[in-house]
């Protein structure tokens, strides 16, 4: 979107070099070309151009400045200083902790902030769709009674299955005593 906004963005990189005197002869010949119609770039080689010469002459006039000998000493006194053994930091658990406070969560603390709601949303969306578990635990306790019925029934229907019925069952041998319904055993002890 930018190169639409600016065409000759491209072109800056090579009028850097022309500026310099750095630009090889054939990319110089397209380079004079398009400066020749483009009003902008020939502005920032003006540009370029001025901040170039104080520079190139500034190798010259600044051939015969020499340091001090205070500036001398004190950077003789950094590079001891830095070639010397560094003392190893004992790490304290607090100042460990706060660095670590202070490098993770407070400098990027509106992303944990956003991520922390974005938890307590879900965690609120959880708690509104689903039942409570003190609800879920007393449905779950006391399986409705057509389960039952039909656990029951799947029950007798596996043991009729499963039951061997090459030998009589007790149920179906004859019994020697029927017994008598109740009703005949209150008349006899009431008689």
């Amino acid at each position: 979107m930018k190169r639409f906004f600016n065409p000759c963005r491209r072109h800056r990189r090579d009028i850097a070099l022309l500026a310099a005197g750095a630009l090889p002869e054939p990319d110089r010949e397209s380079m004079e070309n398009h400066l020749a119609t483009c009003a902008p770039c020939r502005a920032y080689l003006a540009e370029l151009q001025c901040a170039a010469v104080p520079v190139a002459k500034w190798a010259e006039s600044a051939a015969n400045l020499q340091p001090s000998a205070a500036a001398k000493d004190r950077w003789a006194c950094a590079v001891r200083a830095a070639a010397g053994p560094r003392p190893v930091p004992t790490a304290e658990p607090s100042s460990t902790f706060g660095d670590w406070w202070h490098d993770v969560v407070w400098s990027s603390r509106r992303v944990w902030a956003g991520l922390a709601a974005v938890w307590m949303l879900i965690l609120a969306g959880n708690l509104s769709l689903h039942d409570h578990p003190q609800g879920f635990t007393a449905r779950s306790s006391r399986p409705a009674k057509e389960i039952m019925m039909a656990f029951k029934d799947r029950q007798t229907t596996l043991a009729d299955l499963l039951a061997d019925h090459s030998t009589p069952d007790e149920a179906d041998r004859p019994k020697l005593f029927l017994p008598k319904p109740r009703t005949e055993y209150t008349r006899i002890l009431g008689a």
